[in-house]
């Protein structure tokens, strides 16, 4: 198979989010998305393995991979202590339908990482972390 065959992960999103279940919990997860992306660039960033990681944060390797997966959304605690000890600005922002600024943040500009969730009733949620 060659590379030009392949699908772009943009286009089977778009089919996916179709899915009232696949939207639902890709919304639901869209914080632990950004949380693990993160944590993931930090630790390569730092040359750390998810032990150590877990060291300096107080917390054990297994807890580091599950973050890590994307697939638990963390704790305000958990984010307060990422934010305190890597040093991480963490950015949560939810709107109502209503009110929806269509992402203009301009304090999310210099975000290393971003996830934008609109859900089917049109409220947005935006996280980014930096």
């Amino acid at each position: 198979m060659r590379l030009e065959d392949l699908i772009p992960f943009e286009q089977i999103l778009e089919e996916e989010l179709r899915d009232p279940e696949f939207r639902a919990a890709w919304e639901r997860l869209a914080p632990a998305r950004a949380v693990a992306n993160r944590l993931i660039l930090y630790r390569a960033e730092h040359g750390l393995t998810q032990t150590a990681l877990a060291r300096l944060l107080g917390m054990s390797q297994p807890a580091i991979a599950r973050l890590e997966t994307g697939e638990h959304v963390p704790t305000l605690p958990t984010l307060l202590k990422l934010s305190d000890v890597l040093g991480l600005e963490i950015l949560v922002t939810m709107l109502p339908r209503s009110n929806n600024r269509d992402g203009d943040f301009p304090e999310l500009r210099h975000a290393r990482v971003t996830e934008n969730v609109v859900t089917a009733g049109g409220a947005s949620m935006t996280i980014a972390i930096r």
